[in-house]
């Protein structure tokens, strides 16, 4: 059990991080940050992050007042518009 938590801290450091960095690039904004990941990694996330495996295909997690957002890959159309 410590190792799992263990991985849930040094997770949760990192995005608490990217978090921080946001807020400080524009203070005024609200952070959104959306991970398009293969099975492998969302599966992964989804343990490490302590989310019920129940959840099928996305999930979103708050971190200092950023959302971080978890799709599966199939979610998303490849043919989308980038810029």
């Amino acid at each position: 059990m410590a190792e799992n938590n263990e991985g849930v801290n040094r997770m949760m450091e990192k995005f608490a991080l990217l978090a921080d960095a946001m807020e400080n690039i524009y203070p005024q904004g609200r952070g959104v940050v959306v991970f398009e990941l293969n099975e492998d990694d969302f599966n992964l996330t989804q343990k490490e992050m302590l989310i019920p495996t129940n959840v099928s295909s996305q999930f979103k997690v708050d971190i200092s007042g950023t959302e971080f957002i978890f799709l599966k890959r199939e979610l998303l159309n490849d043919e989308t518009d980038t810029i």
